[in-house]
C-alpha cells in the first residue's frame, strides 16, 4: 500500500502572510510590539505555523527587518538621475523619504542589536543591497571626476552619516526649523568634490 504524503500545512504562502501582518505590527507599533501570538492572530494561524515557519520571535523579527532592508534598497535603487551629482541627491531624498515614511521599520533597520536580532548571511546580503545603490553613486561620481579620488567606503560613511543624521533629526522633530536640508545634504557633496585650484 502506498503511502499518501501529508499536504503541508506551513506553506510559503502563509509565511508571506505572517510576514506581512508582521511588518504591519512593527510599522504601525514598532518591534517591542511584536509577539507571536499576535502576528499568528493577525494572520489567522497558530503559533505553531510561526515556531515552525521561523523558528522563534527572533526569527519572525529577522523576517521582518530583511522585508525593511528590501523595501528600502528598493525606494534606492528607483532614484537614478542623469549625471552623478543629480543621481546622489536623488538618492539622499529618497533615503530620507523612506525614513520618514517608515519610521519604525527605519529604527529597525539601525537597532537590531538592541532588538536582540543576531546578524545572519540573509541579513547582510540584504543590508549590503540597500546600500549598493550609494556605493555605485560613489564609484561613478569619483570615475567621472565628480569627485576627488578617495577610498570608497570613506565617502559612503560621510555621506551615509550625513542622509542618516537627517533622518533622525527630522524623525526626532529637532531639524532647525530654519535650516534647508537640500542646502544642508548638498554642502556634504560638494565638499568631496576637487579643489578648483
Amino acid at each position: 500500500m502506498a503511502l499518501v504524503a501529508r499536504p503541508k500545512v506551513h506553506t510559503d504562502e502563509l509565511r508571506e502572510r505572517l510576514l506581512d501582518e508582521a511588518v504591519h505590527i512593527v510599522g504601525e507599533h514598532g518591534v517591542s510590539a511584536l509577539s507571536v501570538r499576535d502576528a499568528a492572530r493577525a494572520a489567522d494561524t497558530s503559533t505553531s505555523a510561526v515556531y515552525s515557519l521561523f523558528g522563534n520571535k527572533e526569527g519572525l523579527t529577522r523576517g521582518v527587518l530583511i522585508r525593511a532592508f528590501d523595501s528600502f534598497a528598493t525606494a534606492q535603487e528607483s532614484g537614478v538621475a542623469v549625471d552623478a551629482a543629480a543621481h546622489l541627491s536623488t538618492l539622499g531624498v529618497h533615503y530620507v523619504a523612506w525614513a520618514l515614511e517608515h519610521p519604525r521599520l527605519y529604527e529597525l533597520m539601525f537597532g537590531q542589536t538592541l532588538a536582540g536580532i543576531t546578524s545572519t548571511a540573509e541579513t547582510e546580503a540584504a543590508s549590503a543591497r540597500a546600500i549598493a545603490p550609494l556605493r555605485q553613486g560613489v564609484q561613478s561620481a569619483i570615475e567621472s571626476g565628480l569627485f576627488r579620488p578617495a577610498d570608497v567606503d570613506t565617502i559612503v560613511a560621510s555621506l551615509w552619516s550625513q542622509v542618516h543624521g537627517m533622518a533622525m533629526l527630522l524623525l526626532s522633530g529637532r531639524f532647525p526649523a530654519g535650516a534647508d536640508p537640500v542646502a544642508a545634504a548638498t554642502a556634504v557633496i560638494d565638499g568631496w568634490r576637487p579643489d578648483p585650484g
